[in-house]
């Protein structure tokens, strides 16, 4: 019993040991750039580890104000690097990361732009993203985050592995996807065929009701219900539903394997 007593000790000190040549004081350093931008300026921002914010304003540069943290100290926060750069009208803003082994640290991202401008894509790998009051046919994309897009002239898409997406105010969408979290969207348009999928949690669409669309929508435990909007319907079940508006000629699919689906129409203004 007490030879077990001694090697828990040692295995113990081994640990601490361990713990204490990889894990170093929490720093925090600040990133802070102007760039002057046009109405030709395509905007792309690639983060690695942390949450992206987007506003639009009435300056006329791209602010960008960034605080990178790190709980393994200086040198490996140093490792985290925020590069700017301008090729013709592509504005590029991306985080990067210099050492061997994987990010010890992240970076929270604050960008304001001109309302003129184009956003093209925002990704992060590990983090929110939130866009406001801006334009552009936007690609957006987390590994791990919740995504909320409010008020875009343009298209907008969402991806996200694990979080809640919610669009709306936008001229229209693309496919929108989330592996385990809530989908709210309004959908004023779309130009191919879409889909509305998560894989666990409730789906609320509000259709503009004059789109000429296919629609089905599915969902493996929950049900579905239609609201304001007359389809002309094909399949009308508990937990399966399709239907169609005007010619039909577009496709929507709405999906989820566990939750409720509402559709609702959407009052156009």
């Amino acid at each position: 019993m007490e030879k077990k007593v001694i090697v828990g000790g040692i295995i113990a000190l081994f640990f601490v040991a361990g713990l204490s040549g990889c894990v170093g004081p929490r720093v925090t350093d600040y990133f802070n750039g102007s760039y002057a931008a046009s109405e030709q300026t395509i905007l792309t921002v690639t983060n690695i580890n942390g949450q992206v914010e987007i506003t639009g304003w009435d300056g006329g540069n791209v602010t960008v104000n960034a605080v990178k943290k790190s709980s393994f100290g200086k040198e490996e926060l140093d490792k985290i690097k925020i590069n700017v750069t301008l090729i013709g009208n592509h504005l590029n803003i991306e985080t990067k990361y210099t050492g061997l082994a994987t990010i010890q640290g992240s970076v929270d991202m604050t960008i304001k732009v001109p309302r003129t401008i184009h956003i093209e894509s925002v990704t992060t790998s590990n983090g929110a993203i939130q866009i406001t009051d801006t334009r552009g046919d936007i690609k957006t994309s987390s590994s791990n985050g919740a995504i909320i897009i409010d008020t875009v002239d343009g298209y907008v898409s969402a991806k996200t592995s694990n979080g809640r997406i919610e669009v709306k105010g936008t001229a229209g969408i693309k496919n929108i996807q989330t592996s385990n979290g809530a989908i709210t969207v309004e959908v004023a348009d779309f130009q191919d065929n879409v889909s509305i999928d998560t894989s666990n949690g409730a789906v609320a669409v509000y259709l503009n009701p004059s789109v000429n669309a296919t629609l089905e929508m599915t969902t493996s435990n929950g049900k579905i219900t239609v609201e304001g909007i007359s389809l002309n319907v094909e399949l009308l079940e508990e937990a399966h539903v399709i239907g169609s508006l005007g010619s039909g000629s577009r496709r929507l699919d709405i999906h989820t394997s566990n939750g409720n689906i509402q559709l609702i129409k959407l009052a156009i203004q």
